[in-house]
Parts: structure tokens; sequence; C-alpha cells
């Protein structure tokens, strides 16, 4: 049997005692950036923040109810918790939806 990557994903969320009823996986991989940059420049960000973090989790860093991503997205600026990747200055919950984007949409 093989299964992708988002199967593979969502097969690693339910194992981890997360109810799909609980997490939508797809919501907090949907960047508010994507309306703005495009598809290929999230998942660009993505990856290379995944290089930029590689021992982070993005799926354990937001696992949060989409609702709160916005919130967390303008705590980060106020505590000055940013990145900059390819030139954007991005808070680091952004650059975890950009990189759970880029696991999620690959």
């Amino acid at each position: 049997m093989t299964i992708n990557r988002r199967e593979f994903l969502l097969l690693m969320a339910v194992s981890g005692g997360v109810t799909a009823a609980s997490y939508d996986l797809g919501a907090p991989a949907q960047p508010d950036l994507l309306a703005v940059l495009g598809p290929e420049w999230v998942r660009a960000i993505g990856l290379r923040y995944r290089e930029m973090a590689p021992a982070e989790d993005p799926l354990q860093a937001l696992r949060v109810p989409h609702a709160a991503v916005a919130s967390l997205v303008r705590e980060d600026f106020v505590a000055g918790r940013t990145v900059l990747v390819h030139g954007w200055v991005l808070s680091v919950t952004e650059a975890r939806q950009c990189a759970l984007f880029s696991l999620v949409n690959a």
C-alpha cells in the first residue's frame, strides 16, 4: 500500500492522539499570505523555513484552532518573534503556516 504525503501527515496527526474533529490539518496550512503571494511563493517560503528550522515540526507547532492563528500572528509581531525568509519579514506563526503548506501541498 502506498500513501501520499497528505495521507501520511493526516495519519501522523491522528496517531498523535488528535482526532479529525478537533484538528483540521488543512485550515492552518492555508496562510493568509496565500492570497497575497500565491501558492508558489508560499511553498518556497515554507521550504526555506523548514531548512532554517529543521528541528521544528510545523504540524505540532500549529496544533491550534484556525481562528487562533491570526491572534498568534499579531502576538508574534508584538513580541518581535519574526524571521526573514526570502526577503519577507514574517511572524514565526506565518512561517510555520508556510512550512505546513509546503508539506501538505507538495
